[in-house]
Formats: structure tokens, C-alpha cells, sequence
């Protein structure tokens, strides 16, 4: 089994990178766009290719037959463009539960056009919608701490909207059994943790976690909602606005098909 891993470099890449070098059967091809990243990589072959190159995407998908996307959406018509004429196997994208947003978004328009793009494509396929990831130095729980430990008293929009954050490895877990098994193929698949918490229940169990305190001041819908309406009205900090409004939105899911799919049970948040 041949495993092409676009944006094998970030976090997510060396995760699922982790998880094929431990199966004897694969063998994985690693395409980022730093060649100093991808000489750190043991044990895979690599090849340099921006996403936003075609010709460069093109060179380094000429062989491949199952193809693995660890990076944004907006990429999806890029790589299906780049596709060989013939001996790609099975598709495998990321995407963003950020396509059931009701906030007029340009991620989550590039989301919900890329899965159009895959449905359309002829290639086996499946697009794997994550909720808010954490795990890693970069990700969420480490920004959430930073936070905290500046700024101990959090006032908090969407304090009691629902969140369902998952681990990182769990992200790599799902993208691997899509890999493999026959069931993932198909409709889009949401993956997400175990249980939805209120955003606030997260930010106080990072705290706890580091030993940290944090006092959480909910800001009520109403009042959010003014205060982007005064922002909007003023031609200002739009995607802030933006991005208060989707605090808001409970992102809560069903993961029976994840479980079902991809044979993933995701660990707790706790």
C-alpha cells in the first residue's frame, strides 16, 4: 500500500506519519513544502511541493495511489487537479465542521466547495469534517493556557455553547482507518470527541489541568450580538465579529458514524 501524506510536515502530517510507519505494509510518500522539515522525517520517502504549486503537486502525485490531505480545505480542487489520469485508488481530504456554520465565513464556503469538488470526483473518497483539535504545541489547549495565564479573569462569549473538542492522535486515528477500510468511503464524515461540553466547562478543565485559575465571566448572546452589530456598522475587526458570532453556535455532533466508519472511539477530554 502506497500512502501519499499532503502536509506531511505539520502536526497533523507527522501524527498519521506516526501511526503508517508502524504498519509493515505501507509505504509513505511525504510531500510538504520545506525541504529542511521533510530531511527531518525518518524512514519515508519526501518530495518538495508547495499545494499551491500545480506543476510542483503534479510532479509529486504522478504515482500516487492513495492520497491523504492533513491540510486546509481550500486545497481540495488544488490536489484533484494535480490527480494522475489513472491509478489513484482512494482519496482521503480534511475538512472543517466549520461548513455548518450559519456565519457568513470564507473557510466555511471553501469547506462546503470542496466537498462538492469530491463528490464530483470519480476517485473513491471520503472528507473527514474535525471539530476544534487539540493536542500538540500549537494546538488549542496550549493557546487557551497562554491565555489564562495572562489573563486570569476570561470574559467569555458563548460561555455555555457547546464545544466537542478532539485529540490530535484521534484525528490521525480517523484518517488512518479511511485509509484502510472499505466502510469509510462515501458521505462526509463528521469526527469529533466523546461528549460536548460548554466552551466554558473546557476553558476551566485547561486551567485546572495546568494548575492554573481562571475565572470565567459569560457574556450574554444579546450583548455579543449588539456589540458586533456596532463593529459591523463601523466597517471594523469584521472577522472578529466573525468569530464571536460563531461562539455562539453549539458544535455538538453525532460521531456513531465516525465509530461505525472509521472504527474510532476518541478519547475524553479529561
Amino acid at each position: 500500500m502506497r500512502v501519499t501524506v499532503l502536509a506531511a510536515t505539520g502536526q497533523l502530517g507527522q501524527a498519521l506519519l506516526r501511526r503508517l510507519q508502524a504498519e509493515p505494509d505501507v509505504t509513505v510518500i511525504a510531500v510538504g513544502r520545506d525541504r529542511a522539515k521533510l530531511d527531518v522525517l525518518a524512514g519515508v520517502e519526501s518530495r518538495v511541493a508547495d499545494l499551491a504549486d500545480p506543476v510542483a503537486l503534479k510532479a509529486a502525485l504522478a504515482d500516487a495511489e492513495i492520497v491523504v490531505s492533513c491540510t486546509n480545505a481550500r486545497f481540495v480542487p488544488a490536489i484533484l487537479a494535480a490527480l494522475p489520469a489513472s491509478g489513484v485508488r482512494r482519496l482521503v481530504m480534511m475538512g472543517s465542521t466549520r461548513c455548518f456554520s450559519k456565519v457568513p465565513d470564507a473557510t466555511a464556503t471553501a469547506v462546503r466547495e470542496a466537498e462538492a469538488a469530491l463528490a464530483a470526483c470519480p476517485v473513491p473518497s471520503v472528507f473527514l469534517l474535525a471539530t476544534m483539535i487539540y493536542g500538540g504545541e500549537a494546538g488549542v489547549v496550549e493557546r487557551l493556557a497562554r491565555q489564562v495565564r495572562r489573563f486570569p479573569v476570561l470574559p467569555l462569549p458563548g460561555a455555555s455553547a457547546l464545544v466537542q473538542p478532539i485529540h490530535i492522535d484521534d484525528v490521525a486515528a480517523c484518517l488512518a482507518g479511511a485509509i484502510r477500510r472499505s466502510e469509510a468511503l462515501g458521505a462526509p464524515i463528521v469526527i469529533a470527541g466523546p461528549t460536548a461540553m460548554p466552551y466554558a466547562t473546557m476553558v476551566r478543565a485547561v486551567a485546572e489541568a495546568r494548575n492554573l485559575r481562571a475565572v470565567v465571566l459569560p457574556l450574554p448572546a444579546w450583548a455579543v450580538r449588539a456589540a458586533v452589530g456596532a463593529v459591523q456598522r463601523s466597517g471594523r475587526l469584521r472577522g472578529a465579529a466573525r468569530s464571536m458570532l460563531r461562539l455562539l453556535e453549539d458544535k455538538a455532533y453525532d460521531i456513531s458514524p465516525m465509530r461505525a466508519r472509521l472504527a474510532v472511539q476518541p478519547r475524553r477530554f479529561g
